[in-house]
């Protein structure tokens, strides 16, 4: 029966984990404007996790590394999610599993860096569309006369 409630316990904890992780990943993602600085904050993030799951292994507190497995899936997953576009594997991934259609098609887009960093400053985000016309006059002229 105890055997039952540690596990429970380590998964709460490792729920936890995941919960502040995707939190710390969603501030840090809106931080990210390029792809260097994505994959460099998904290194750091790897780099603390593993430190932090070594220091609990060696203290011998296991029952406490659902939260740093947690902490780390939860930030990954929240600097993917915060940074918009499929980069990386998870470009891969998005393609094969068919999801984030929307992030793939941003991938692609030349505008996406703009977006990223107007987001990041507080700015008015680049103009995806135009609303004026671009016809010729002529064909302005042609349709004032069909309404009359």
């Amino acid at each position: 029966m105890v055997d039952f409630s540690l596990a429970i316990v380590a998964i709460l904890l490792f729920f936890f984990g995941l919960t502040i992780g995707y939190k710390y990943g969603e501030d840090k993602g809106v931080q990210c404007v390029t792809t260097h600085e994505y994959t460099v904050a998904n290194l750091k993030v790897l780099a603390v996790g593993v430190l932090v799951s070594s220091l609990i292994w060696a203290s011998g507190w296991l029952m406490l590394a659902g939260i740093a497995i947690g902490g780390m899936a939860g930030a990954l997953v929240g600097l993917k999610m915060t940074f918009g576009e499929s980069v990386g594997p998870w470009k891969i991934h998005d393609r094969f599993l068919r999801v984030n259609k929307d992030q793939l098609r941003r991938a692609g887009s030349a505008n996406a860096e703009a977006v990223r960093r107007a987001r990041r400053d507080g700015t008015p985000m680049p103009e995806v569309m135009s609303v004026s016309s671009d016809a010729p006059e002529e064909d302005k002229g042609k349709r004032s006369k069909h309404k009359k």
